[in-house]
């Protein structure tokens, strides 16, 4: 048996170094616009518990909030603290922050301007890989603008429906001069159909400060679609 599962594991792990059989830059770029047009259309309620959790290891500081989020088609999110423990000063330069920008992105034409589409991003084809979720294209990203959004980095792209399943990056606009360098790994999983944020990490190098990082997990109450 652990024969039988090696050799599996094996065949999908060289199907998925493969050449990409016609599959050209432009169609899966196309394939993937097609998808989130579907999942914005299909989408229609979720409610979702997350929780906010960031620890500075230098001063031994660390802060976990929890939230409900819920959101309504088209472009409706409310978020609604139901408990913080730990240092306010976190909250209030993190969390809080954090809180305020899903706000200000979450109508159609604020979203539009960070999407990870064409008038956004330049895209470059690196190659497939497997993902936790399954064989997946990997591209490269290149913000035409730098501003506090915009992410140079990667996405991953699953081979099955060409949903973008992960994010991986820098903020290609530094948030300060105190901040040396920041990464940024936001994972997606499939409920209901749809790919919703899963889990988002990311670490900061601040000057004097040190090294912070910040999680955030989501689960899911309830997703509603369309019949």
């Amino acid at each position: 048996m652990k024969r039988t599962l090696q050799l599996c594991f094996l065949a999908v792990s060289i199907l998925s170094a493969l050449p990409l059989a016609g599959q050209d830059l432009r169609e899966i770029v196309a394939r993937m616009l097609a998808r989130d047009d579907w999942q914005d259309n299909s989408l229609l309620e979720y409610r979702a518990n997350r929780k906010f959790y960031a620890v500075n290891s230098r001063f031994k500081t660390d802060s976990t909030m929890y939230v409900q989020t819920v959101f309504q088609r088209p472009d409706r999110l409310e978020s609604t603290v139901t408990l913080h423990e730990g240092s306010h000063l976190i909250r209030s330069r993190v969390f809080d922050k954090i809180l305020e920008a899903e706000t200000e992105t979450s109508a159609k034409k604020d979203r539009q301007q960070v999407d990870i589409i064409p008038d956004n991003y330049i895209f470059f084809l690196i190659g497939s890989e497997l993902c936790d979720s399954g064989p997946c294209y990997r591209l490269k990203i290149s913000p035409r603008r730098r501003d506090k959004y915009s992410l140079d980095g990667e996405i991953w792209v699953n081979r099955e429906d060409y949903s973008i399943v992960r994010i991986h990056g820098s903020p290609a606009k530094r948030p300060s001069i105190w901040t040396q360098r920041t990464e940024i790994d936001r994972r997606y999983k499939k409920v209901e159909g749809i790919w919703l944020p899963a889990r988002m990490d990311s670490s900061s190098d601040i000057r004097i400060v040190g090294r912070s990082t910040l999680s955030i997990e989501y689960d899911y109450e309830s997703v509603r679609t369309q019949p």
